[in-house]
């Protein structure tokens, strides 16, 4: 059987991101400080009096878990939660506080800020593609509860609203769980690698399966083994078998549907852009076929340099496939036939 421990083991090294790099590391900080210095004044003209003190920020997703992968095909992104008091119950106008964090980091000409649903985006570019952007979701908390600012900068009152929250509940989540298993965190680094090879081209954002979903989905199903190549190929086994699929009678898929929720407060579906359209689960499911079948041929084989052609086909070129192995009876002819030339 072939397990590649080598390949995978320099192939995770070499996709792993582990720390903030000094440039992401200064804008965050730097926005940070803008938010502190710019924000209260703009709260201010909507009615909420705040202070630069109050302003507690929370890292959220990959960097807090370390699980970030570096991103071969597009910009470096980074959840930078920001936590002010507000009565929600006074104050419900979510778009109109997110316009006033928009408003505090507006002032600089580098960077593009826009509000989105669930957050507010600086981005940065340079040679007119985007190479990071950072992710302010922004939360109201009072005495007891913590509530996350949904809706666009536009939405009308039906579409936007305070949603009950647990951010740093979700953080313990996920740190508890990844502290618990070997291979784990590597399982979810490989998983994210393999939605970034197989979506990097996508046009539509909403047929991408999030990274919060894959991290909850390899964390509830993960399968511990002695090797990564197994623990990998027996937790995509589990989540496959999560899906409900529908065929024809032709055999063919018509839908396929998984369930996958927030493991703390809301526990809503982390899914559920994906299920606009049928075919987006119906290609996650596909897709994630494809990638187990060819892990097993992959162990399957007794020849490593074959089996690292089907890895390859799961992660990419950028996984190095091993020399091929001569065996000793070739090795040896070929070494007499070069030594009666001499």
């Amino acid at each position: 059987m072939a397990y590649l421990d080598k390949e995978f083991n320099d192939f995770y090294d070499d996709i792993c991101i582990h720390n903030e790099s000094s440039e992401l590391r200064d804008k965050r900080e730097k926005l940070k400080e803008d938010i502190k210095k710019y924000l209260p004044e703009e709260l201010h003209k909507i009615g909420i009096e705040v202070s630069k003190s109050d302003f507690r920020f929370l890292n959220q997703g990959s960097y807090a878990l370390n699980t970030t992968i570096r991103n071969d095909y597009g910009a470096i992104d980074l959840d930078y939660a920001v936590i002010i008091p507000i009565d929600t119950t006074k104050f419900k106008d979510t778009p109109k506080i997110k316009k006033a964090v928009k408003n505090s980091l507006t002032h600089v000409s580098a960077r593009t800020v826009k509000i989105k649903e669930p957050c507010v985006t600086v981005s940065y570019y340079e040679n007119e593609e985007e190479n990071i952007h950072i992710d302010f979701p922004i939360y109201a908390t009072d005495e007891y509860d913590i509530h996350l600012a949904r809706g666009k900068e536009f939405s009308s009152e039906e579409n936007y609203k305070w949603e009950d929250a647990d951010p740093e509940g979700l953080n313990n989540y996920f740190t508890d769980k990844l502290k618990e298993k070997n291979n784990l965190r590597k399982v979810v680094r490989l998983f994210k690698k393999w939605k970034q090879e197989k979506y990097h081209n996508s046009s539509n954002d909403n047929e991408i399966p999030p990274s919060v979903a894959l991290t909850i989905l390899a964390c509830d199903n993960f399968v511990d083994e002695d090797h990564i190549i197994l623990s990998l190929y027996e937790t995509l086994k589990k989540i496959r078998d999560l899906f409900y699929v529908s065929q024809n009678t032709n055999g063919d898929i018509i839908s396929a549907n998984i369930t996958c929720n927030l493991p703390v407060t809301p526990f809503s579906d982390v899914l559920y852009k994906m299920r606009e359209s049928d075919s987006h689960l119906i290609i996650f499911y596909n897709r994630l076929c494809k990638a187990i079948n060819n892990l097993n041929t992959a162990i399957s084989l007794e020849d490593e340099h074959e089996a690292g052609k089907y890895i390859q086909k799961v992660f990419g070129e950028s996984f190095e496939i091993p020399e091929k192995q001569v065996s000793e009876a070739v090795a040896k002819y070929s070494h007499n036939r070069e030594s009666s030339f001499g």
